[in-house]
């Protein structure tokens, strides 16, 4: 099996709380995962098994070698509102944000899980947002249903739940399609 390298940025909202299931199925589909959170992920991350792979946070140093093998693909997992719509952009003042603005000018492959309430989704930018990540070829991912072709926002609340129901089958079958 050949091994490519995925970028797995999460952010934070519940659905981080599974990044470690995703780096292992990552692994057992041949990826080599990386995984990028952003600062409000690191709490979601605590107990985890990610010990065994790149936790990559904050920027290198001036004269500090690159970290990551490019990608192949990169995942966001959960895409939050604010995270997505920053992206959308061009906003790269963070890492896991630069990361994700050079996959997407460099045409590398990229799946994102929105995870936001109603009241977020349900503003003007929101839309306008994953109309411009579409238009890049970002492949957008319902997190209750995997489906690409329909989003629906988290009810306020069932964030773990949701979470809970997530395969992340639907993140690795869209990296290979």
């Amino acid at each position: 099996m050949t091994h490519r390298t995925l970028y797995l940025v999460t952010c934070g909202a519940p659905l981080a709380s599974r990044i470690g299931d995703g780096v292992r199925a990552a692994r057992e589909q041949g990826w080599d995962p990386y995984v990028i959170p952003t600062d409000a992920a690191l709490p979601w991350l605590d107990g985890q098994d990610v010990d065994e792979v790149p936790v990559l946070t904050g920027n290198r140093k001036p004269g500090d070698p690159k970290r990551t093998p490019k990608a192949d693909a990169v995942a966001v997992v959960p895409a939050t509102f604010n995270t997505l719509n920053a992206w959308a952009n061009g906003n790269a003042n963070t890492y896991p944000l630069t990361t994700l603005c050079s996959a997407l000018g460099s045409r590398i492959p990229a799946v994102a899980v929105p995870f936001a309430k109603h009241d977020l989704a349900g503003h003007p930018a929101w839309l306008a947002s994953l109309a411009v990540l579409r238009y890049g070829g970002v492949t957008i991912i319902d997190p209750h249903t995997g489906s690409n072709s329909s989003l629906s926002p988290v009810e306020s609340g069932t964030g773990e739940e949701v979470s809970a129901a997530f395969q992340w089958d639907w993140v690795i079958r869209n990296l290979d399609s």
